[in-house]
């Protein structure tokens, strides 16, 4: 019978190896204090949570309920109520007036009793009217007085622009034509202004008009002619908003009172006088809406708000509508300021909690945190660290565990330092033997063949012995460059430095180059010299890089080299570039040039690049291979500038 997918698996499975735990789904807490914080808040916080969002939405819909729904519409009601019976108030008052009138026009006697008895009609000329102005039938002014509200100053001014004749406004024909009482728009009268078409803030220059026919005997009517009182109209809407901010709290409470057409004929707010209602949403929510009631909207802000409004007024030219707006980050203050109040309390309960929790749990992590750190400082090197054994049975045994792999891990590290030190002398003892090796051949050779001249007779003796000199002079030399060599890569680097001009610098180098290769077939160029850059180097050490980047040229090329050295500079660094026209590098040897021990010739110590790269690092530079392809190999070299701050 086969087996199933999963014994398959657990055969396979190499023996003694161990498998991991399978993967837990979800999250869960992993530390013993973040199970206990998780289980404090879930059966303290959560309950608080739960209490604060159920009270939050009751507490706004309460507000919904007592002020939007009722407060602000009823208050826009009584208020719309005190307006109308303001104007009624009005109309009883010329209606007591026009009764007057009449026996003053049938008789001109009459006219000083008229003057007389206007005067005690109650309020007529202080709070109800700015101007009463009677008319006879022929159109004749045989009365006006203007309110006693407005400037004594002014009488003068006012009076300059009552006409003697009326004829030819169209309030007086309408009504002698047609009798009763006419009621006039809302605006500025021509009979106590002047300058009617620009905008004014103050509501005492506006108006209501009322025209009353004055019945007579037998002829056509005279006319009586009124401006009701409007500051009167703005203390009611001043009052609705002190109701707003003093009683109910909500400063940014805005009354207004619109037209039919929704121009604004009053409001709180004294620079809104004469706009159009806004923002566009509120105006269209009180045109779908019905008489009276409440709607929401958005201002010119993205904030959204809600109004109580109320229809008033019955005659065409008096039917107004006033409305209440409140801003909803005020109408809903309280509830956010309890939302406020409930999330620091969640806060501040779930960092009580957290402390409770890590002060409770500290007792019992406090010795698996050392061991945890103990292991951190292992893994980072510190192979000497031990930590005591307590916090019971179980964690002492681990702790004692734990110190005994430490120290053998201290014990296999020294061992293994040991070994590394061995075999590198090992290795640097073969590279030196094997670099003698090769000088010393040549010269026993040469030597041998001395002494069998000498013992045989042989006449070519002194010229082998000549020989024999040559090349013990030119082995020695090479066994003074494997000694530099060694001694330059493993000795420190060259320290001595002064200050030197780039271009100066170049110049010598160059001549230098050119006489120490003259023998060869080399061609050396400099491009782009850099005037006014200096740098801080050691000249002899620095010159050592170039001649051996030169030689690694000419050996490449043996039949001739052309390399051109280029300088540039940046704000903080100066760039030299070395350029052979040579044959190139293989794209193997490229990553391990700069290697000790690693050539590509018969003979060196393959320690060339590996001494340039420490010279120029000393300075604070770099080196590196940009471009190596046939007719084009280009070592890059970066020194910081002295003339630059941060050369150092």
């Amino acid at each position: 019978m086969a087996a199933s997918g999963h014994d398959q698996a657990a055969a396979t499975a190499a023996p003694g190896a161990v498998t991991a735990p399978p993967t837990e789904r979800g999250w869960r807490p992993r530390s013993l204090a973040g199970r206990f914080l998780a289980t404090l808040v879930v059966s303290a916080v959560l309950p608080l949570l739960l209490y604060g969002v159920y009270s939050l939405r009751g507490m706004r819909a309460q507000i919904d309920e007592q002020v939007v729904r009722v407060f602000l519409p009823q208050l826009a009601l009584d208020h719309g109520q005190r307006l109308s019976d303001h104007l009624a108030r009005v109309d009883q008052a010329c209606a007591v007036v026009r009764e007057i009138a009449r026996r003053a026009l049938d008789s001109p006697d009459e006219l000083d009793a008229f003057v007389e008895q206007v005067e005690l009609v109650p309020d007529l000329l202080d709070n109800l009217l700015d101007l009463l102005l009677l008319a006879d039938p022929e159109g004749r002014v045989v009365y006006w007085q203007d309110g006693q509200r407005l400037g004594p100053d002014s009488h003068e001014s006012r009076a300059a622009l009552i006409p003697t004749h009326v004829t030819d406004q169209a309030w007086f024909r309408a009504v002698q034509t047609g009798g009763g009482t006419l009621h006039l728009p809302w605006g500025r009268s021509a009979l106590l202004h002047r300058g009617l078409d620009h905008r004014s803030l103050d509501p005492a220059s506006h108006h209501l008009g009322v025209a009353l026919d004055v019945p007579r005997p037998t002829g056509r009517p005279g006319v009586l002619f009124a401006l009701v009182r409007w500051a009167e109209v703005q203390q009611i809407l001043d009052a609705a908003r002190t109701v707003l901010t003093e009683d109910a709290h909500l400063p940014g409470a805005e009354v207004f009172l619109v037209d039919p057409s929704g121009r604004i004929v009053g409001h709180t707010d004294r620079s809104r006088y004469g706009l159009a209602l806004a923002p566009t949403s509120l105006a269209q929510a009180l045109q779908r809406q019905g008489p009276a009631g409440r709607a929401e909207f958005v201002d010119a802000g993205g904030a959204a708000g809600r109004v109580g409004y109320a229809a008033c007024g019955d005659d065409p030219a008096r039917q107004f509508v006033l409305g209440v707006t409140v801003a909803e980050r005020e109408l809903f203050a309280q509830s956010e300021a309890f939302a406020r109040a409930l999330w620091w309390t969640i806060a501040a309960s779930v960092g009580v909690l957290v402390l409770w929790s890590l002060l409770a749990s500290r007792t019992i992590t406090a010795p698996v945190q050392t061991l945890a750190a103990a292991a951190r400082r292992i893994a980072a090197g510190d192979l000497a660290v031990t930590v005591p054994a307590r916090g019971g049975a179980e964690l002492a045994a681990l702790a004692a565990t734990f110190n005994q792999m430490a120290g053998e891990l201290a014990a296999g590290r020294a061992r293994l330092a040991a070994a590394e030190r061995d075999q590198a002398w090992a290795e640097m003892a073969r590279q030196v033997a094997h670099e003698v090796k090769n000088p010393l051949q040549p010269m026993r050779l040469t030597a041998q063949l001395l002494q069998r001249a000498a013992r045989d007779g042989d006449p070519r003796a002194p010229a082998i012995a000549e020989r024999l000199a040559r090349t013990v002079l030119e082995q020695t030399d090479a066994l003074d460059r494997i000694a530099s060599d060694f001694r330059a890569f493993a000795g420190p680097a060259a320290a001595a430095r002064s200050v030197v001009a780039l271009d100066t610098w170049l110049g010598e180098l160059l001549a230098a180059c050119r006489g120490l290769f003259a023998s060869r077939p080399l061609q050396l160029d400099l491009l782009t010299p850099v005037p006014n850059a200096q740098l801080a180097l050691d000249p002899r050490a620095l010159s050592r890089v170039f001649v051996n980047l030169i030689q690694n040229a000419l050996d490449a090329a043996p039949e001739g080299a052309h390399v051109t050295l280029q300088a540039t500079t940046t704000a903080n660094a100066v760039g030299l570039a070395v350029v052979d026209r040579g044959p190139g590098i293989p794209e193997a040897q490229r990553r391990h040039l700069f290697e000790p021990y690693f050539t590509t010739k018969t003979s060196g110590t393959g320690l060339g690049l590996a001494i340039c790269r420490r010279l120029v690092e000393a300075h604070g530079g770099t080196i590196r291979l940009c471009r190596s392809e046939p007719g084009h190999t280009e070592f890059a070299i970066e020194l910081p500038r002295l003339d630059h701050p941060s050369a150092g």
